[in-house]
């Protein structure tokens, strides 16, 4: 399910990017479906928690999106840098095509915890 959002957050970016709008009633029903996209944020921290034992589980969903917020100290000079060289709008797409491809790479690499018995301590 996570992939679905992830692959419909990428889409919808590169429509919201390069993509002419013509009117706003576009441009706001673009956003709402972003807004919708990004939506697996919930859905994200749930995951992050359950990779860790019941002791820290509360730490790590506390702490997860504080880090994903902490990343804009990276994002932004990165944003500059592309912007430099690429343009706005390429630089922009580059960044998204960045963050995306790691966070693909974070879903492929998880650990699945269907079935498995969540109630474990970390040590």
């Amino acid at each position: 399910m996570l992939a679905l959002f992830l692959g419909l957050t990428a889409a919808l970016v590169v429509v919201y990017l390069f993509v002419p709008l013509h009117t706003t009633t576009m441009f706001y029903t673009l956003c709402a479906f972003l807004g919708f996209g990004v939506g697996y944020w919930a859905l994200f921290v749930t995951i992050a928690a359950e990779q860790f034992g019941t002791n820290i589980r509360a730490t790590v969903a506390t702490t997860v999106p504080n880090f994903v917020r902490g990343s804009i100290n990276i994002m932004t000079p990165l944003f500059l840098l592309f912007k430099g060289e690429f343009g706005i709008i390429h630089g922009a797409g580059l960044l998204g095509l960045l963050t995306i491809t790691i966070a693909f790479l974070g879903l492929w690499n998880m650990e699945e915890t269907f079935g498995k018995d969540l109630n474990f301590l970390e040590e």
